[in-house]
């Protein structure tokens, strides 16, 4: 790589915007990032962590998963057809958890 320009994206979860309210505008402020255990995991962990901080001020954002979880991990990986890897619909899909990363549906809900 010496002499060649680094490119491409790696995405992981655990890492979620940190959302304010400013009046009636939701603002990210900052983020927050986990890392240590799955991609699932960890995500989950940022999300409970961006909770207890008090900075979930998202509902409304525009998002794929749903109302009360609009930044949710985007599960919509299909099988490729020609062998390899799976194929995201939307580009930024994940591969689906383990039960020992726990059920999405117990996160709390995202703030007004």
């Amino acid at each position: 790589m010496v002499g060649q320009k680094i490119g491409g994206v790696n995405v992981f979860g655990g890492g979620l915007a940190l959302y304010d309210k400013v009046g009636n505008k939701r603002v990210i402020v900052g983020a927050v990032g986990v890392s240590g255990d799955t991609s699932c995991a960890d995500h989950r962990i940022g999300w409970r962590v961006r909770n207890l901080l008090g900075l979930d001020h998202l509902a409304g954002v525009n998002g794929v998963a749903t109302a009360a979880r609009p930044d949710n991990i985007i599960f919509d990986i299909a099988p490729n057809v020609n062998g390899g890897t799976g194929i995201s619909a939307g580009g930024f899909g994940h591969p689906h958890c383990t039960a020992a990363d726990g059920d999405p549906s117990t996160l709390p809900a995202v703030q007004p």
